[in-house]
């Protein structure tokens, strides 16, 4: 696949050649990062950040990737607040501006499709950072890179998901990216939180629905959580219907192969005990990690090919 120049909007623009050339640079990102040097590849190079939605670890670790590859960063974390939204600037509008004074737009937004409306209107790639519950492409990217370093490659495994699957672009962002692979999928929500069924048709006989995280753990190699997410419900009282029902925990772990590992893209609320956080299997902070080396090969791939 092209990256240099190209918007990262879907995870439906990756091929399979593609995710394996980024993970190889990315394992390179690695040892950049590890040797404590910064590199050169962005220098006079400068990335936006436009997060009209609460982040922690995507924002910070798109800057952190820009400013180990050398590079300049501008960002507005609350964009809702304290940009020209405030004063009814369109996104249309905000792209042409922005697109002037940055070499590479990250963007954020709570309604699907607006990533999308922004980068039509840019004269510079911009990156999809999450888009409502539409699909988040970067944190799957991250996951993938993951999975591919823990077992060595993705094809022939079970990769379980559990939590709030409705509604979880995370999710649904490592289901498109996984469709360049040979997996199988074992899935359990809380009712009224399943797989959206346009994601169960498409992964047709490659999934297996359980009905208790026990019969999930069971099988899978890959343990992909997600929490309630709060933000996606219309009253806090339909939220609390669904919280704790399902929780990653001890006794759980127990029932899980010795070779799976958990992941989960963080924030956890109420999804994994903190006890497992001592357990071997754990990669959630790891995955942290593991996504500045990812956005670093994406954006030295997509400003430089």
């Amino acid at each position: 696949m092209k990256f240099k120049g190209q918007h990262i909007l879907s995870t439906q623009q990756f091929d399979k050649e593609g995710l394996l050339s980024l993970f190889a640079e990315a394992k390179k990102m690695e040892k950049l990062v590890k040797s404590g040097k910064f590199g050169k590849e962005m220098e006079g190079k400068i990335l936006a950040t436009l997060f009209y939605e609460p982040s922690t670890r995507t924002r910070f670790s798109f800057e952190a990737a820009m400013l180990r590859l050398g590079g300049r960063v501008v960002s507005n974390a609350d964009m809702m607040q304290t940009s020209s939204v405030r004063k009814l600037e369109t996104l249309e509008d905000t792209g042409k501006t922005v697109s002037q004074m940055a070499d590479v737009i990250v963007m954020r937004h709570p309604e699907k499709g607006s990533v999308a409306v922004l980068a039509e209107h840019s004269d510079v790639p911009v990156i999809n950072a999450g888009d409502g519950s539409n699909e988040h492409p970067t944190q799957a990217l991250l996951d993938l890179y993951t999975i591919w370093k823990e077992f060595g490659g993705i094809d022939g495994l079970t990769i379980g998901m559990i939590g709030d699957l409705k509604n979880s672009r995370v999710q649904h962002s490592q289901f498109g990216l996984l469709k360049n692979f040979k997996v199988k999928y074992v899935l359990v929500s809380p009712r009224g939180l399943e797989m959206p069924s346009v994601i169960l048709k498409e992964m047709g006989g490659r999934a297996k629905v359980v009905l208790t995280p026990e019969d999930m753990v069971a099988s899978a190699d890959v343990i992909s959580v997600s929490r309630i997410q709060k933000e996606r419900f219309v009253s806090e009282r339909e939220y609390k219907q669904f919280v704790g029902q399902f929780v990653v925990d001890a006794a759980l772990m127990k029932k899980a192969k010795k070779s799976a590992i958990v992941m989960q893209p963080l924030p956890r609320v109420d999804d994994i005990a903190v006890e497992v956080d001592s357990d071997p299997r754990a990669r959630y902070f790891k995955q942290v990690g593991n996504g500045v080396a990812v956005r670093m090969a994406l954006l030295k791939r997509v400003l430089k090919g």
